[in-house]
């Protein structure tokens, strides 16, 4: 049997086969439609025409004729949205596989899925290499837990920020979901950093239920696991992320003079830079000029724009000093080398710093250097009180 295309074909022989015919008979059938929909030289007209044939294959009561058909749609991009929903309301052996591959898929078949379609077909639409824009959005926002872990192991299921944000507003409580989160390497910081919060309210709140060290204690203890966090994302974030992160901390009264005095104390002074710039309303280069230029003046003046406290003006001054000094020497401090210096600096410049000024900035580098650096400042702030 042999199909002649036709611009007005009688279909009637086919009605024929499919209600007098046996199986073999119309698995043929099913193998010549398919083949005839396949070609491209058969005009929309001419294929539209053996739709209701095809239809009646979707639903034929031998399963071997309706994978046949199936097979036979394999690449074929144009396919009816009546044979495509026909096929996918079949047994799950059927349908799934052709939801995994088939190119017919547009954006509307997958929303259409996703609405009224059961886990394992809307499973298959988070899977697939060509999820449309519409499907992602619809899944990110109405998705079951599952479907959207699904995205994640998708290569081509890209997140925006806002995207990110939505998963984090709905399953931000479900720690599965934020490992994946947090596994990103795009993830806005201020999804992190909200996340370091999170956490060490939980930390806070696990403490303060178990009773295992002193409240006052416990709430010290938390602030700085909390801080250090921050710390660490600010520091690897690139300076377009702290262009966002910083005016974020600052909103949510989250960037604390600790964290600056913190940043100081490991040399890491592009945060301390950023932060200084935006607390004081100028820009990061006017910032840099402040902070490095001759004289104390500059800084003093930065400084008292920021609104910080006195308390961590002089360490952060000494932090900017130690910072130039390595640049005209041309060498790099890691954290210990810049500890070092810095305590150094601390001890015997600045004439007009009381003891009792510099010891204040000896504990701080005691809390937050490097842990050997740590170790010197809390010897010698000792030493001090014993001198005393």
């Amino acid at each position: 049997m042999r199909i002649e295309p036709k611009p007005s074909l009688d279909t009637s022989l086919f009605y024929e086969i499919i209600e007098e015919g046996d199986s073999v008979v119309r698995i043929k059938l099913a193998v010549q439609m398919a083949a005839f929909v396949a070609n491209d030289e058969n005009s929309e007209g001419e294929r539209n025409q053996v739709v209701p044939v095809i239809l009646k294959l979707c639903v034929d009561p031998v399963k071997e004729v309706r994978q046949t058909l199936v097979n036979g749609f394999a690449g074929v991009s144009n396919l009816h949205p009546d044979i495509v929903f026909s096929i996918i309301a079949d047994d799950d052996e059927i349908a799934l596989p052709f939801l995994d591959t088939t190119p017919a898929l547009n954006h509307w078949h997958m929303l259409a899925v996703l609405r009224v379609g059961d886990e394992f077909r809307q499973a298959a639409i988070a899977r697939r290499p060509d999820i449309s824009d519409e499907a992602l959005a619809h899944i990110l926002k109405s998705g079951s837990r599952e479907l959207c872990q699904i995205l994640f192991g998708n290569p081509s299921a890209r997140f925006d920020d806002a995207g990110y944000h939505l998963l984090y507003d709905r399953f931000g409580q479900v720690p599965e979901i934020v490992d994946l989160l947090l596994s990103r390497s795009d993830l806005p910081l201020d999804i992190r950093i909200l996340q370091a919060k999170r956490a060490s309210n939980r930390m806070h709140q696990l403490m303060t239920e178990k009773a295992w060290i002193p409240a006052n204690d416990a709430a010290e203890l938390v602030a700085d696991a909390e801080e250090t966090a921050i710390l660490r994302i600010l520091v690897d974030a690139s300076n377009q992320e702290l262009a966002r992160a910083i005016p974020f901390l600052v909103s949510r009264n989250m960037l604390v003079a600790s964290i600056l005095v913190r940043s100081a104390a490991i040399g890491e002074m592009r945060v301390v830079q950023w932060s200084l710039a935006h607390l004081a309303g100028v820009s990061l280069s006017r910032a840099h000029e402040l902070m490095y230029g001759r004289g104390f003046l500059g800084f003093k003046s930065l400084h008292g724009k920021s609104g910080l406290p006195q308390s961590c003006y002089g360490i952060l001054q000494a932090a900017c000093d130690v910072a130039k000094d390595g640049d005209k020497e041309g060498v790099e401090l890691d954290p210990e080398k810049f500890g070092r210096r810095l305590i150094e600096a601390l001890m015997t410049r600045y004439e007009n710093m009381q003891m009792a000024e510099r010891t204040k900035n000896l504990e701080f580098i005691g809390r937050f250097a490097e842990d050997r650096v740590r170790q010197i400042a809390k010897r010698l702030k000792a030493d001090i009180a014993k001198a005393a």
